[in-house]
């Protein structure tokens, strides 16, 4: 809960930070960008993977709002490609850029995940 109250944090002040310039898409996409974060970073969690949540709202918040939602919205999907969802191709380099670079699985995930790939 701690994380999440966090994230929450992390994505308010974004928003307020956004909100002096005036732009209400960014806003909008800074709040979207959070929320999509936190939910990232529970069921990343509950895989026993770790998110660097900096990491992934900086990639985040070059998003348009509505790809954050369709991401959002699509969190339980196991999709590889978020443009089968309806989202942008910029959605899918980020989601991939995040994958690469904002992840960091666990001892016993890791060993899962080489023991279902072990033939």
């Amino acid at each position: 809960m701690k994380k999440v109250l966090g994230i929450l944090a992390i994505s308010a002040a974004l928003v307020g930070f956004t909100a002096c310039g005036g732009d209400d898409s960014a806003n909008e996409t800074g709040t979207a960008a959070g929320i999509f974060a936190a939910q990232l970073e529970e069921k990343a969690a509950a895989q026993g993977v770790t998110v660097d949540v900096d990491c992934a709202i900086k990639k985040l918040v070059t998003l348009s709002a509505e790809d954050l939602t369709i991401l959002s919205d699509n969190i339980e999907s196991d999709v590889e490609d978020v443009t089968e969802l309806g989202a942008s191709e910029k959605a899918q380099t980020v989601v991939d850029q995040i994958g690469e670079e904002c992840l960091a699985m666990d001892e016993a995930a890791s060993e899962d995940m080489t023991e279902e790939t072990t033939p």
